[in-house]
């Protein structure tokens, strides 16, 4: 049977589509056949991203930093996009080196959806993959708008940064970045800049699209999850129960290896993304409380870095607050399973077959979490918890002013 005719292969490409779109362009799009040629092509992609984030923009805006350094205004400035390069290069990194834990997570997917199922388990599926692709579209509209606020306005020589004579010369740059060369010279700048905006548009690409692929994984689990939950409602009513709470036990063990591959991938990326979260928050809040205090009377390069870091604030807040909310719903789900159990009419049924339900009872009692680390779990309490201690760091930060 040729699979690409599958209406269950259809949806799964349907529902990968945006995701495929996102991270084959930079190599992070796993390969099936591991055919050697595609291998190394998907290497050199990696590898030429992360050439143009660690060594033609991140080591400049390092050196920056060093001559910025003492500077607590400076340096904040120079962070700002610096943590994000590290953070974009630690993702290539981690992805690319996890592709075959990737494939296997991939291939899982493409089962479920080619599986047999009910229209009601198919439009649950369908449901929660349209949330994603929602969410990829939201990444599209978000790196485009990012990217606008930092080239614009370098464009018309107004950055959203300080300007400083200790990394600048007389054409700013988007970047704050120290060369060992002139860039004021022609064709020097415009050389540079389409580096920097080149930089700045794939570093916003990858570090998105990452996200978004994380997303589709999460929402995938959750979806089906509440499949599991309806067949287990309806598990006493069934003709043939040992063979129906056998599948069940199955697509449930199934369900928690495809969750804790999630966590194997993405662990050390979340808990990188927890302290990015946490700085990025307090230097934005910083820099936000700096210029409302000391630009009295706002000039257009004050509106221009206030519009900027009120965008970025945002979409760091919603961003961290989205993935904390999708990992209390992969527990909410689990929870839900685990509760199905319990209604359960077992009373209805033979003492040994009751006794089977056990099994699957002890299992959901401990449910997959997605962690940061595997130390951190990504709820709306430990949420909160990082809002208010980063709050406490702008507060400190702001007495060392």
């Amino acid at each position: 049977m040729d699979i690409s005719k599958s209406t269950g292969y259809k949806d799964f490409l349907w529902a990968v589509e945006l995701n495929h779109l996102c991270l084959e362009l930079v190599g992070l799009w796993p390969t099936i056949n591991n055919a050697t040629k595609r291998r190394i092509d998907l290497d050199i992609r990696v590898g030429s991203v992360l050439i143009l984030m660690i060594f033609i923009s991140g080591v400049p805006s390092v050196c920056a930093l060093v001559r910025v350094w003492g500077n607590l205004e400076l340096m904040i400035d120079n962070l700002r996009l610096t943590l994000p390069l590290i953070l974009v290069s630690l993702k290539l990194v981690i992805l690319r080196w996890k592709q075959i834990v990737l494939s296997s997570v991939l291939n899982m997917m493409a089962e479920d959806w080619m599986a047999l199922k009910l229209s009601v388990e198919r439009d649950v599926m369908i449901k929660y993959a349209k949330t994603s692709r929602l969410f990829v579209i939201c990444t599209y509209a978000v790196t485009l708008s990012a990217f606008i606020l930092l080239i614009v306005p370098s464009c018309i020589g107004q950055p959203t940064r300080y300007v400083t004579n200790l990394t600048d010369r007389n054409k700013p740059l988007p970047m704050q970045t120290y060369y060992f060369y002139d860039t004021d010279k022609s064709p020097q700048f415009e050389l540079t800049f389409l580096t920097q905006a080149l930089t700045l548009i794939l570093g916003l690409y990858v570090y998105l699209s990452v996200d978004a692929f994380l997303v589709l994984l999460v929402l995938h689990v959750c979806g089906q999850l509440e499949n599991l939950k309806h067949r287990l409602v309806n598990l006493v009513s069934c003709n043939d129960f040992d063979r129906a709470l056998s599948r069940n036990i199955v697509t449930h063990i199934r369900i928690i290896r495809f969750a804790y591959n999630i966590e194997d991938i993405f662990t050390f990326i979340m808990l990188a993304l927890v302290v990015h979260f946490a700085i990025i928050f307090c230097i934005y809040g910083f820099q936000t409380l700096i210029i409302i205090t000391e630009r009295r009377n706002i000039n257009d390069v004050g509106i221009l870095q206030v519009s900027y870091i009120v965008f970025i604030v945002t979409i760091v807040f919603i961003q961290m607050f989205f993935y904390c909310y999708v990992g209390d719903l992969i527990t909410e789900k689990c929870e839900a399973i685990y509760r199905a159990l319990c209604d359960l009419e077992w009373y209805n049924l033979e003492s040994g077959r009751a006794k089977h339900i056990i099994i699957l009872l002890l299992r959901t009692q401990k449910p997959p979490r997605i962690t940061a680390g595997r130390i951190i779990p990504l709820t709306i309490t430990t949420f909160c918890s990082f809002v208010k201690t980063s709050v406490g760091y702008i507060s400190f930060l702001l007495a060392q002013a």
